[in-house]
């Protein structure tokens, strides 16, 4: 029927699931946790297990399923669809070994974020950040940068869609709150996080402009001890805002 809503399908749905209860988990999750977690029946768990496992997308280790390589394989892909990770990665690289902190790129998608790439320096502090997690855009300097580069109407479905849950008891919880904010970031240019996601951590991140190729950010991640003294701060807000500027001329003139 034209205009019709295509139906999803609710195999797949619960593979889904699955997969995502399997990637939340650390060490691994044993078939009888999932069906508890999950309240799925035990054979609806074996089966999507069984079919999940023949594609390589989980492994069955002796501490329980983990995640298999083959979804290393798909990210590895995704990221790097339109170059914007190709162009930022060696940046990033650069911008970590002049500072010795942790910098990080991140995509918008679904309206959370995803961390695709990290660097780290010698002063590196050792955070969850890894590859593929998804965060709330409004609890880390680089979702608010993202947040900052979409219109009101954008980022209000993103909100109705997810909400504003604390993650610290710094964490913005109000809509006004977020606004007022972001209308800081789009005159400033950049986004700060101060303890926002998690105890002891700030960051500093600023939005790229990559055309129409997708919503991305990139940050520089430290103890908050050595983001508060004004000099630092500036000196990265500086640092950040030359490594941006060169990745988005590389976008718009050598890509």
């Amino acid at each position: 029927m034209t205009g019709a809503k295509t139906k999803s399908v609710a195999a797949t749905g619960t593979s889904m699931r699955i997969l995502t209860a399997i990637a939340e988990s650390e060490g691994g999750v044993p078939m009888a946790e999932l069906v508890d977690r999950l309240d799925l029946a035990k054979s609806t768990v074996y089966k999507h297990l069984i079919t999940l496992e023949e594609h390589g997308l989980v492994v069955n280790h002796e501490t329980g399923y983990r995640l298999g390589l083959r979804c290393l394989e798909f990210g590895g892909t995704a990221r790097q669809y339109d170059g914007v990770f190709d162009v930022t990665k060696p940046e990033l690289d650069k911008l970590a070994e002049a500072t010795g902190e942790l910098t990080n790129l991140m995509f918008e998608e679904q309206g959370k974020g995803v961390y695709v790439y990290t660097a780290r320096g010698d002063q590196a502090i050792t955070l969850d950040s890894r590859l593929g997690r998804r965060v709330y855009l409004h609890t880390t300097a680089l979702g608010k940068a993202l947040l900052a580069s979409l219109d009101d109407d954008h980022v209000d479905k993103i909100v109705d869609r997810h909400g504003l849950p604390a993650r610290t008891d710094e964490t913005i919880t109000t809509r006004s709150g977020l606004f007022e904010e972001l209308a800081q970031i789009r005159t400033e240019g950049f986004a700060y996080n101060e303890e926002e996601r998690l105890g002891g951590v700030g960051c500093v991140g600023t939005p790229l402009d990559t055309g129409d190729r997708r919503n991305a950010a990139i940050s520089i991640m430290t103890p908050i001890s050595r983001l508060r003294p004004d000099d630092t701060r500036h000196e990265y807000t500086e640092m950040l805002n030359q490594t941006a500027n060169v990745i988005e001329v590389t976008l718009a003139h050598g890509q």
